[in-house]
């Protein structure tokens, strides 16, 4: 599906792009599971063959933002990494290893939203969907620190693959932590914790 997306023209190009908007704001305005289809459609403006060209159900497209958050995330990280801080050589290039592995539950954030939503679905296809989210995740996860081993900012004995896996763990997890604590206290708290784990590696 996303390569189907990357040899579309640029009038293709535009309307996934407009699906994809207009989905994350009916999200932030109804939720996941009040978000249909026919608002999608209704919202866009295109017809049922037209959505059904991209995606095969709502739950697809919302994996498909998550995808597209981490690819932005990533996109985002190569940027700071080729402009190390002269200051923290260290936090300028990867300390965007901590928005990729914590996000902060916030009413903004809709690929919380969206993981949170398609774990308490009970369906095959939705589960295929997450297990291809978290290996492209892991996958990334890796990769960021493979990088800071090259770069000499994270110890080369580090076995990249368990420590992505570790990360993940601990990030699936605090998603939903945060999701569950009763105050900002341990919200905070929370995230202290990970920032310890992410300044091990340095």
């Amino acid at each position: 599906m996303v390569q189907k997306m990357s040899n579309s023209t640029s009038h293709d190009n535009l309307t996934y792009q407009n699906i994809l908007l207009e989905t994350e704001a009916l999200i932030l305005e109804k939720g996941c599971r009040k978000t249909t289809l026919k608002d999608i459609i209704d919202r866009t403006g295109l017809s049922k063959g037209a959505i059904y060209h991209y995606v095969a159900s709502k739950d697809e497209l919302f994996g498909l933002i998550l995808k597209i958050k981490i690819e932005q995330v990533n996109e985002k990280f190569n940027q700071i990494i080729s402009q190390p801080s002269k200051k923290d050589p260290a936090a300028g290039r990867f300390g965007m290893a901590t928005q990729f592995f914590h996000t902060r539950q916030n009413p903004n954030d809709v690929g919380n939203l969206i993981f949170i939503y398609l774990l308490s679905q009970d369906d095959e296809k939705v589960k295929s969907i997450l297990k291809s989210v978290y290996h492209y995740s892991k996958a990334t996860g890796v990769q960021w620190i493979e990088m800071g081993q090259q770069n000499g900012v994270i110890p080369p004995h580090i076995d990249a693959e368990k420590m992505a896996s570790l990360f993940m763990t601990f990030s699936y997890g605090l998603r939903v932590t945060q999701i569950l604590s009763s105050s900002e206290e341990e919200q905070v708290a929370t995230s202290d914790i990970f920032r310890l784990l992410i300044r091990t590696l340095s």
